[in-house]
């Protein structure tokens, strides 16, 4: 039997050892690196026209593998410019604005997480170690301490900071 989840799930847990999540083999999906997204550009037919689009696109969306192929999906599937698809990227009616108000729910549903979120967005560190790592782990920052934490991606940072400051 396979459970699959996304990162997302992570937000809802305060003890993991009550998780259903913690037991079997657990596979991480890493980031895509520049290299890889320009790989699967190729494979779909090259919506990125160069290798600065394809940074753009990594700029805004951190190489995340949902938000990638949903990018990769809408830019062949309606041929419209990279610079028309981050103009409305981060839009509640874009092609990311329903991926955007579930996290914006799941924060609301915990206002310290938010208040956390809304330090980082600040520049602040993470006030705790466990903050920072129900974040990480729900896929909303990055860093390897508390002291280095930022948002996962442009899209997400923006996104966050129009909503909670």
């Amino acid at each position: 039997m396979a459970i699959s989840y996304a990162t997302k799930a992570h937000l809802f847990i305060k003890d993991l050892n009550q998780s259903p999540f913690n037991i079997g083999t657990r596979v991480v999906l890493e980031d895509f690196q520049a290299e890889q997204v320009a790989e699967l550009n190729l494979r779909y037919g090259n919506p990125l026209k160069n290798q600065s689009e394809v940074s753009r696109l990594m700029r805004l969306v951190g190489g995340q593998p949902f938000l990638v192929r949903r990018a990769l999906d809408e830019l062949t599937a309606k041929k419209i410019s990279l610079a028309d698809f981050e103009a409305q990227a981060e839009r509640d009616e874009g092609i990311f604005g329903d991926h955007l108000r579930r996290i914006l729910m799941s924060l609301a549903k915990d206002s310290a997480l938010a208040d956390v979120v809304r330090a980082v967005l600040r520049g602040q560190p993470c006030p705790s170690a466990e903050s920072f790592y129900r974040l990480r782990r729900a896929g909303l920052v990055i860093g390897g301490s508390t002291a280095d934490v930022q948002a996962r991606c442009q899209l997400y940072a923006n996104f966050l900071r129009r909503r909670l400051l």
